[in-house]
């Protein structure tokens, strides 16, 4: 049940908004480019019901009228269909749409409402943009009009160059802003400075076992040494302490308890049998003031992208096993993530990790998504960019193509990656289990 609360947890409070976040910096280009958004989502499809419908326009025969968000519109309905609809006078502009129907299937049950009638040929319709509650809690999702295609005026593809690029960029650069700011949050939150150790797995019939270690037990100490260097430093203890029994000091349930472990010699060094996580020290934190956090922040997100840019040469030089750099995580690994993270915080009180590890995601999200690979914005954008730099569009035809390839291939690979995730986990599902 824990398993299932965390991942839920993670999911709608840190990987949905940043989603969200994502298709919001491309709904607000949109808009300012001047292209027509079809429909901004909460939630992944199916959708459930719409919150609302901004107002728009219709042209009856080349007399435009006002579409109010609340009027229905008739499935189906597109320029060229014969309609009846019922109108008021506006007292400024034109008049305001009661109701519309197409004239081709008529209602003989229709009941007679306000307004007086006008039927004519539907020549334009220009419905306002809808906003709807969907099932899946994904963030969302945006549908912009023509985004290949050119032909109608409104469409994205209709825009200018500059506005085409700033409209398939935004989604990605706002994930980075939003990086920075969390990690700014997270700095100024307040750091741990040191840590201890988390019990993550016991191993059957081991001295840990034994000597009554349990998983979620916390090692504050040693021979009363108080831990300042988490995992690295109780490892040490261990290794170096084969056939010598460890007073280890231990959190258990609010309640601080000694117990006393002797490691066994295996392969040299000692051996106690136990899995572990640095665990914050809630006495350690250290709160950053906003423009020390904005620096720190800077530096961490450049660290981060210096190591990927490095990383081809951190595996040949062995610092980075081959089997590491290239273990791709999908959304149950990224949610195992976050889960651990968000758990972790609320358990100590430190929101820093969460915090951090939220920014993370985000900044992956938005360095992803500018890969110049069809279907991801950065592949969208390297069409504009060569069809800056050719004089001429490739034809849409050709373009959406590439894109649906593009799509079915990361589909594909996302399956594989997602049932890599779930049979091995890199962050094991009982460390959110308990």
């Amino acid at each position: 049940m824990e398993l299932f609360q965390w991942l839920t947890l993670a999911l709608v409070l840190m990987l949905g908004p940043m989603i969200l976040i994502h298709e919001l910096g491309h709904f607000i280009t949109a808009r300012r480019a001047g292209a027509r958004v079809l429909e901004f989502g909460l939630g992944f499809p199916p959708r459930l019901f719409t919150l609302f419908r901004e107002k728009g326009t219709i042209e009856v025969d080349g007399q435009q009228l006002l579409l109010p968000g609340s009027v229905r519109l008739p499935p189906g309905l597109a320029p060229g269909q014969p309609v009846e609809v019922r109108v008021r006078p506006s007292p400024e502009g034109p008049p305001r749409v009661v109701e519309i129907r197409r004239a081709d299937r008529p209602d003989p049950q229709r009941p007679a409402g306000p307004g007086c009638s006008l039927r004519g040929t539907l020549t334009a319709l220009e419905p306002g943009t809808i906003y709807s509650l969907n099932l899946l809690p994904l963030g969302g999702f945006v549908r912009i009009l023509g985004e290949e295609d050119p032909s109608h005026p409104q469409s994205l593809a209709a825009r200018p160059k500059r506005w085409r690029l700033t409209v398939l960029l935004s989604g990605a650069l706002l994930n980075i802003l939003t990086a920075f700011l969390l990690m700014v949050a997270a700095y100024a939150a307040g750091v741990p400075t040191r840590a201890f150790v988390q019990i993550q797995e016991v191993v059957p019939d081991s001295p840990a076992e034994k000597a009554g270690l349990l998983p979620g037990d916390v090692v504050t100490a040693v021979n009363g040494d108080r831990l300042e260097e988490g995992s690295t430093e109780l490892r040490e203890w261990i290794r170096s302490s084969p056939g010598e029994p460890l007073e280890l000091t231990v959190l258990r349930e609010k309640a601080s308890i000694t117990i006393t472990a002797t490691p066994v010699l295996t392969d040299g060094r000692g051996f106690l049998g136990v899995g572990l996580q640095n665990w914050p020290d809630p006495e350690s934190v250290e709160r950053y003031s906003l423009p020390r956090a904005a620096v720190a922040a800077g530096r961490s997100m450049v660290g981060v992208v210096l190591s990927i840019i490095n990383l081809p040469r951190m595996v040949s030089s062995g610092q980075v096993s081959a089997t590491e750099a290239v273990r791709p995580v999908g959304i149950p690994g990224i949610l195992g993530f976050l889960g651990y993270a968000l758990k972790e915080s609320v358990e100590t009180g430190i929101p820093f990790l969460a915090l951090q590890v939220t920014a993370l995601i985000s900044l992956a999200v938005g360095m992803t998504n500018l890969l110049p690979l069809p279907a991801l914005d950065g592949g969208r954008a390297l069409f504009v960019i060569i069809e800056a730099i050719r004089g001429r569009r490739i034809s849409p035809e050709t373009e959406a193509k590439i894109h649906v390839a593009g799509m079915l291939i990361l589909i594909g690979l996302s399956l594989v990656i997602i049932t890599m995730d779930i049979v091995n986990p890199i962050i094991p599902w009982s460390w959110l289990s308990r």
